[in-house]
C-alpha cells in the first residue's frame, strides 16, 4: 500500500531538495501574498500558470519516480513544457467531457423534495466524475504517455480504487500539513506576529511545494498498485537516495 512515511523520505532524498522547494514556492508565494494584499489582478493572472506548472511537475515526478530516477522536482525548463503541452492534450478534453456529463446527470434526474439530498447527490456525482478524470492523470504521469489517459477501460477499472486512496490519503495529509504548520503558526502566534505577515506566508507555500514532492512519490505508489501498466513501464535506472522506495516499482 502507499505509504506518505516513505514519500516524505524520499521528498527529503532528493539530491537539492530544499533548493527546489523554495525555489517552486516563490510563484506559489507571489499568488497567495497577492490575494492578501488585496491584489486581485496580479492574483488572477499568476494563479493559472502556477497551478499548470505544478500539475506538470507532479507529472515528470511520477514520471521519474516510475522510472527510479533521482530526480522528482526537476529544473529543466524544456521537460516542463513538453509534459504541459502532453498533459493539456491528455486531460482537459476527459475533464470537458467528465463536467459536461455531470452537469447532465445532475440536471435530468429528479429527486425528492429532501433536505440536503440534492447537495449529497450532486458531490456524489461529482466525485465519481473527479474519480475519473484524476485517475486519467495519473494513468497519463506513469510514463508521460497521452495514449495511456485515453486507456478509458483500465481508467474505468481503476478510478474506485484510486478514489479510495485519496479519501484515505487525505486525513494523513491533513495531520501532516497541520504538524508542519501548525507549529510555525504557534510561534507566530505567541510572539503577536499576524498570519499575514509574508515570511509565514512564504513558508506555508514552501510547505505546499514540499506537498508536491511528497505527493508525486505517493502517487507513484498509488499509480503501480492501482492502474494496470505493462512491462515496459518498469525501467531500471538510478535509486534516489534515502529511502530507496523506487525499488519498489521494478517488475521482479
Amino acid at each position: 500500500m502507499a505509504s506518505l512515511t516513505d514519500s516524505f523520505n524520499d521528498a527529503f532524498a532528493e539530491d537539492k531538495s530544499i533548493i527546489k522547494i523554495i525555489v517552486y514556492a516563490i510563484p506559489v508565494f507571489i499568488c497567495a501574498n497577492s490575494y492578501l494584499s488585496n491584489n486581485k489582478t496580479a492574483c488572477y493572472f499568476f494563479i493559472i500558470p502556477t497551478i499548470l506548472l505544478l500539475l506538470a511537475l507532479m507529472s515528470n515526478g511520477i514520471s521519474n519516480i516510475r522510472a527510479n530516477k533521482r530526480e522528482i522536482l526537476t529544473f529543466k525548463p524544456i521537460v516542463l513544457i513538453t509534459v504541459l503541452i502532453k498533459l493539456l492534450l491528455a486531460i482537459l478534453p476527459i475533464f470537458c467531457v467528465m463536467f459536461f456529463i455531470g452537469n447532465l446527470i445532475i440536471s435530468l434526474v429528479k429527486l425528492p423534495d429532501y433536505p440536503n439530498l440534492p447537495l449529497i447527490f450532486s458531490s456524489i456525482i461529482w466525485l465519481i466524475m473527479f474519480s475519473v478524470v484524476f485517475t486519467s492523470y495519473l494513468a497519463f504521469s506513469k510514463t508521460i504517455s497521452i495514449e495511456a489517459a485515453y486507456n478509458l477501460k483500465v481508467v474505468f477499472e481503476s478510478s474506485f480504487d484510486v478514489l479510495i486512496n485519496l479519501l484515505f490519503l487525505i486525513p494523513q495529509l491533513i495531520i501532516a500539513n497541520g504538524i508542519l504548520i501548525g507549529t510555525v503558526w504557534y510561534l507566530f502566534f505567541v510572539i503577536h506576529i499576524p498570519l499575514t505577515n509574508p515570511l509565514f506566508v512564504f513558508y506555508c507555500s514552501c510547505i505546499i511545494t514540499l506537498n508536491l514532492s511528497v505527493l508525486s512519490s505517493y502517487f507513484a505508489q498509488a499509480s503501480y498498485e492501482l492502474i494496470k501498466g505493462k512491462d515496459n513501464e518498469y525501467k531500471d535506472n538510478y535509486n534516489i537516495k534515502g529511502s530507496g522506495i523506487h525499488n519498489n516499482y521494478r517488475r521482479k
